[in-house]
């Protein structure tokens, strides 16, 4: 028989699980932006990556509250200088993008 400890176990794994495989998706929905706008400016995205630097809640223009994550990267023009650029997802939707000049 099932108790109630179990149940939230479970509920308690389903969660996490789900916040895992988003957070994994989201990743590279920044990924693939950062790589876009690198190739737009004709610059080469370095290592292959972003990072992440901020999580929390937000709410979006029809106020509902979403996940607000800020992700990092690098980038370079000339190869002599490693710039730094800036995305920002709301959900899954790209809210702002940034390049440093």
């Amino acid at each position: 028989m099932i108790t109630f400890a179990d149940l939230v176990a479970v509920l308690v794994f389903a969660a996490l699980a789900w916040f895992w495989m988003d957070a994994l998706r989201c990743k590279e929905i920044a990924r693939a932006a950062g790589l876009m706008a690198c190739q737009q400016a004709e610059a080469q995205f370095l290592d292959d990556t972003v990072e992440i630097t901020r999580l929390r809640l937000r709410r979006d223009a029809r106020g509902q509250l979403l996940l607000y994550r800020e992700y990092r990267f690098e980038f370079t023009r000339n190869h002599d200088y490693r710039l730094r650029g800036e995305i920002e997802l709301l959900g899954r939707r790209v809210a702002r993008l940034a390049l440093e000049p």
